[in-house]
């Protein structure tokens, strides 16, 4: 009984943490796009150079997922977790010492390596940690963090870069990171021993044969071809109304100011409603048809407001597809099943922008882009109507 009131008292402080490493991770992820101007006159490089950063990171990224989540389970959350923010952090860090393309691309990768070992070791925290009927409102509250991420990097890395340079930005943000790795091995207080019974493979049996988790993942896929299709394309899209880039950043800030709330709100109410695939799906539902609209604005106030809606809407779905696949997997194999699914996830970060982008070229604008977008998140309801919701697991 003591022993349960300890994890009981302590499990908010786990949350914090698992917040704090997601924020973090976004931040050193998201703070180059805001120094490109800054940095590449400095370097000497291109833009094509100065994207190749982000694919860098992406890079890393997708190669730790399944590792990472594999190791999770076996050695436990604070090593793997710990181990991973050190690492990102010094590579950030670095990152404010580099004279060359080829060296900053390196350490990119390795940022992305580091990063690629969050979303599992925190989604098997929040499973150790937080009873059935609360997962809801610690899974919301943690995909709350990449919106928030975002927002900070728009925020804090132009000050940084103003009060202490592109160096002393790049630095600064590894420092923090860096730091919270080591305060987290410190004070996660979840055991870490090796288990010698349990085999390393064990989460891709219950990846594989459970149906369900991989409904999640293809719908998941789907939501991500959606959400990073406007991340990267609606910028572009205002812009080319005649806004200028300071407008533009604006709608996509409200964009995520939705995408910030959206999560905790949604998983709170799943909480108390029960059932997260049909929260999903009336996510996704209303997502599509928004997509087409937003895409359709001309007038800066309507592509604010329609920012904020979008992002509430596109967003409120998020935090239900980890949770799921962790309430499917159990609480064993929740890091190695959301390594997987992630990894699936992540494959829509890559491809799809690359398409979309193909799709303008082609057509010379943003009008069948929207479409194809949208068709996303109906294709997803369609890969869930199968589903069978997760029983509560203790």
């Amino acid at each position: 009984m003591e022993r349960e009131q300890e994890y009981s008292q302590y499990r908010w402080v786990i949350m914090a943490l698992m917040f704090a490493s997601f924020v973090l991770t976004f931040l050193s992820r998201f703070a180059w796009p805001p120094l490109i101007p800054v940095v590449v006159p400095v370097l000497k490089m291109n833009m094509s150079q100065a994207g190749a950063y982000m694919m860098a990171f992406y890079i890393g990224y997708v190669i730790t997922q399944v590792p990472a989540g594999m190791l999770a389970d076996r050695f436990g959350v604070r090593t793997i977790l710990g181990v991973s923010l050190v690492l990102e952090g010094i590579s950030t860090w670095a990152m404010g010492s580099i004279t060359s393309f080829d060296m900053g691309f390196t350490l990119r990768v390795v940022t992305g390596l580091g990063a690629g070992a969050i979303m599992a070791s925190c989604a098997r925290a929040l499973m150790e940690w937080f009873p059935p009927h609360e997962r809801g409102t610690a899974f919301g509250l943690l995909l709350a963090a990449p919106s928030g991420g975002l927002l900070l990097a728009n925020y804090i890395v132009p000050t940084l870069n103003a009060l202490f340079s592109w160096q002393g930005a790049f630095q600064g943000i590894g420092i923090a990171t860096a730091i919270l790795g080591i305060v987290i091995y410190f004070m996660v207080k979840t055991s870490d021993e090796p288990k010698g019974e349990k085999s390393m493979f064990g989460g891709f049996k219950v990846f594989f044969a459970n149906r369900n988790i991989v409904l999640v993942a293809v719908a998941g896929f789907c939501l991500m071809w959606m959400e990073l299709g406007v991340a990267t394309w609606a910028n572009v899209y205002i812009k080319n109304l005649g806004f200028t880039v300071k407008e533009a950043g604006t709608v996509l800030i409200w964009y995520s100011v939705g995408g910030v709330i959206a999560p905790v709100i949604s998983g709170w109410l799943s909480d108390k409603l029960g059932n997260r695939k049909y929260i999903v799906m009336a996510a996704y539902l209303i997502s599509a048809p928004l997509t087409i609209y937003f895409g359709s604005q001309t007038t800066l106030s309507m592509l604010n407001i329609a920012g904020l809606v979008y992002g509430f809407c596109s967003y409120a779905a998020n935090p239900h597809l980890s949770l799921m696949v962790s309430e499917f997997a159990g609480k064993e194999w929740a890091a190695t099943a959301n390594g997987i699914t992630n990894f699936i996830f992540q494959l829509a970060s890559m491809i799809g922008p690359f398409i979309l982008g193909g799709v303008i070229d082609l057509t010379g604008t943003f009008s069948t882009v929207w479409y194809l977008m949208a068709a996303g998140p109906i294709i997803g309801i369609l890969v869930l109507l199968p589903l069978r919701p997760p029983a509560n697991q203790a």
